[in-house]
């Protein structure tokens, strides 16, 4: 789960503009307040949204409130946006804003911010798709550390340029999507969301043609982001000149008819086209279809990716239809078409045709990652992904979904997660029982029992660590003693020196 930053926004706003004002809301305020501080503050966010002007903030504390409807308002500007802060983890809205279904609306008006909200079930009795948070014919718009709950769309946009969805989680979307970014937008940025059980896509981009021209949209970034439980994970039309990279899409499409990643023309003016997905992890379960599916597209470059599927219809689909493929070092499984699974070729067949020159056959799944059946897809210590990637993404990917700096060893691994070099750790004069097994940025002991657990203290005897498994980053450099204790009677077992690095 990503961690969310609020308290150096908070010092950001409180030193703001003398020119702008910080309107309160909590629930115990008046409307009949003036709004400038918590004592005095608006009962209502609408309170707020109908006076505020660039540069003004809105902050919002905790307790449960009507949504806020910033419908052709005030609009912010180039480093005075209008920021609507959630201060505190409970602010929650469970009343729609009152048009429509939405939770939050922002309609007509640009540069501004929402920040921190969570919004919950909002009720949408006719289906008729209303939506979490929405933002339409608004550009430079940003939604950042929200958590939308079972709504019929998590967070929807609509010709919206400039727009940034980064730290989110949308869950549980009962008609559609988690993210779904729509109708022409441009220099569209989705990074750092998690996105999980919702009815469609995790995230959905597409800018479709019957809703105006030009049908495409330029320089789409979507990195970072874990998308797991959709019936597709990234589903992608009509981008251009756009990069994906660095994501984790696990178990979408196991209930049948959905992919890792498409790539489509649908209702765009043409397919995608000059799009880089590099160092993603795409795991399709049984039931769905492949890992990526490419159709009418053109310019595709898949470097460094693990492709890996457990769907009886293979790993890939890059359609006939699909000009220009450049896939190479990635991790496949022996099973690809080119027509929808009319017919299939195998890894050598596909390496004949050109592909995948440097990519590697993988026949055992469990063997790339550290723990396949948990989830847990950091790679293995002898994953065949280590060290295996080339350096052509340089460019694009510097660090991995773990923020680790890539490459480590000289030479990219495969995947969304690059492995921690293992000479961080040395047991200096350890038992010879319990000796340390490192396992990317974790560490653990040999031979531990149940009931048996590890305490770690500094050289001023200050306990640092104690339990069974350890986050290297928990310690700063240097020596450490351990000891093996049975927690049922108290026995030290064994002991040592660490020093780590």
């Amino acid at each position: 789960m990503k961690k969310k930053y609020v308290l150096p926004i908070i010092c950001f706003l409180l030193v703001s503009s003398l020119f702008s004002n910080t309107y309160h809301v909590q629930p115990n305020g008046s409307d009949s307040n003036n709004g400038l501080s918590f004592n005095f503050a608006f009962k209502t966010i609408q309170k707020a949204t109908n006076i505020v002007q660039a540069g003004d903030s809105v902050l919002v504390y905790n307790g449960m409130y009507k949504g806020f409807d910033h419908f052709y308002k005030a609009s912010g500007t180039p480093g005075n946006e209008i920021v609507y802060l959630a201060v505190g983890a409970n602010v929650i809205i469970n009343q729609s804003c009152g048009r429509g279904f939405d939770g939050l609306n922002v309609e007509g008006s640009h540069y501004i911010e929402v920040n921190g909200f969570k919004v919950s079930k909002i009720a949408d009795a006719s289906g008729s798709g209303e939506d979490g948070i929405r933002a339409v014919l608004a550009n430079h718009i940003t939604i950042r550390n929200c958590e939308v709950d079972s709504c019929y769309r998590g967070i929807f946009t609509g010709y919206t340029d400039d727009f940034l969805a980064e730290n989110n989680i949308c869950k549980r979307s009962y008609g559609e999507h988690g993210i779904y970014v729509s109708n022409n937008s441009d220099r569209v940025v989705v990074r750092n969301n998690i996105c999980y059980g919702n009815k469609a896509a995790g995230v959905q981009l597409n800018p479709d043609l019957s809703s105006g021209t030009p049908g495409i949209s330029y320089d789409v970034q979507i990195y970072n982001n874990i998308c797991y439980n959709n019936r597709i994970g990234l589903n992608l039309q009509g981008i251009y000149h756009s990069l994906v990279y660095n994501n984790l899409l696990y178990n979408n499409g196991s209930g049948g008819g959905g992919n890792g990643i498409t790539l489509f023309l649908g209702d765009a003016a043409t397919g995608c086209k000059d799009v880089k997905v590099f160092n993603n992890t795409v795991i399709v379960p049984l039931g769905s279809q492949w890992c990526i599916l490419a159709i009418e597209s053109d310019s595709l470059f898949l470097y460094n990716n693990i492709f890996l599927s457990s769907s009886i219809k293979g790993c890939l689909d890059v359609e006939s239809s699909c000009t220009n493929y450049f896939g190479d070092y990635n991790l496949l499984n022996d099973k690809m078409t080119v027509d929808q699974g009319s017919s299939y070729i195998n890894f050598a067949k596909w390496q004949s045709l050109g592909h995948d020159a440097h990519s590697f056959l993988v026949n055992d799944n469990a063997t790339v990652f550290q723990n396949l059946a948990n989830n847990d897809y950091h790679l293995s210590i002898n994953s065949v992904a280590l060290n295996s990637g080339t350096n052509l993404v340089s460019g694009i990917v510097k660090l991995d979904l773990d923020s680790l700096s890539r490459p480590q060893d000289g030479k990219y691994d495969i995947g969304c997660y690059e492995k921690k070099g293992i000479t961080g750790f040395e047991n200096i004069f350890s038992d010879k029982k319990y000796k340390i097994v490192y396992s990317g940025s974790h560490f653990t002991f040999e031979h531990l029992q149940q009931g048996e657990l590890v305490e770690i203290v500094d050289l001023q005897s200050k306990i640092v660590g104690n339990g069974v498994e350890f986050e290297k980053s928990q310690f700063l450099p240097g020596i450490y003693m351990y000891s093996v204790i049975n927690k049922t009677n108290n026995i030290r077992l064994g002991s040592g020196k660490i020093f780590i690095y």
